[in-house]
């Protein structure tokens, strides 16, 4: 049989949650989070390099230009931290050192200081998706560094930061 089907602008429901969360209620909540980004790139901070982009060359990178300003930031200097951290074959296990560990741990709590992520984990809580504050930042880390498989099993080789972040 096939899945029931979501009616547009009808509650949807989150397992385990004690109330339901609506199209609207996403729809505004993007916009508030939206609205909250102090941290985003201001005009001038990045060029897009459009000529490289999907090529293999040595022109490939994504930006022709990013600002030391914008890398300067925490969340950002915290994020290109973690990029020397994985092994980009799969079939290998992931090892991760306590200074990993520790800059997993500086990347979420930057993150996490922000006006974004402090909307974002008040809208979880107030939602009762999460029963404290505490269990949604584990829950948070846990979705972006513990580790599973693109092997088939062979090894804990892949987390959900590697695959978003690192393009994996």
């Amino acid at each position: 049989p096939e899945p029931p089907r979501a009616v547009p602008g009808s509650p949807r429901a989150v397992p385990g949650s004690p109330r339901a969360v609506s199209d609207a209620e996403l729809r505004k909540l993007s916009e508030q989070l939206l609205a909250a980004d102090s941290n985003r790139a201001e005009p001038g901070q990045l060029e897009l390099n459009l000529k490289g982009s999907g090529s293999n060359g040595a022109d490939s990178r994504l930006f022709s230009y990013v600002s030391p300003a914008l890398l300067a930031r925490p969340t950002f200097s915290r994020l290109l931290a973690l990029l020397d951290n994985y092994e980009p074959r799969t079939g290998r296990d992931e090892e991760e050192t306590a200074e990993e560990r520790r800059e997993q741990r500086e990347f979420l709590e930057a993150a996490l200081d922000t006006p974004v992520w402090r909307l974002l984990e008040s809208f979880v809580l107030s939602k009762g998706l999460s029963p404290s504050a505490e269990a949604f930042r584990a829950d948070l880390h846990s979705m972006w560094f513990g580790l599973y498989s693109r092997s088939g099993g062979k090894a804990l080789d892949s987390s959900g930061f590697e695959h978003v972040f690192h393009g994996e």
